[in-house]
């Protein structure tokens, strides 16, 4: 660590004296280094410092919007269709159960004991209508 920080002094170091000496240099002979690049590193950079400051930021801005507003139709749809997943789920079992729970009717001819239930049934409808009728006259 102690080398690095040791070649980061010398390096900028020997950067103050060259700057140095070329300023001393410009001030003795009248000339400007890179005189005549100067207006357009100047024109770049202002170019890039609009790009920085306006251009990019509002780039950004743009950007984020559109990911925002693409996030939430991405959350609406995947809702949408898990509402639709869970309606077709409890359809399924729904059907599966009325599959399950209904009666088999016409299965072919009932046995003697469930026909002589029946008649004993029937029997006592009967006899309670007739009962029921003549409490109530």
């Amino acid at each position: 660590m102690v080398p690095f920080f040791i070649t980061t002094l010398l390096t900028s170091i020997m950067g103050i004296v060259l700057l140095l000496s070329l300023k001393q240099w410009e001030l003795h002979t009248g000339g400007v280094v890179g005189g005549k690049a100067r207006a357009p590193v100047g024109s770049f950079f202002h170019a890039a410092l609009v790009w920085v400051e306006r251009i990019l930021p509002t780039l950004t801005r743009v950007f984020f919007r559109r990911l925002m507003r693409a996030t939430s139709m991405f959350v609406h749809r995947a809702a949408a269709l898990g509402v639709l997943w869970a309606e077709y789920a409890l359809e399924h079992v729904l059907d599966l159960l009325r599959k399950t729970t209904s009666s088999r009717k016409g299965m072919g001819e009932a046995s003697a004991f469930l026909r002589e239930v029946a008649e004993h049934k029937r029997k006592l409808l009967k006899s309670r209508a007739v009962s029921a009728k003549v409490t109530v006259d």
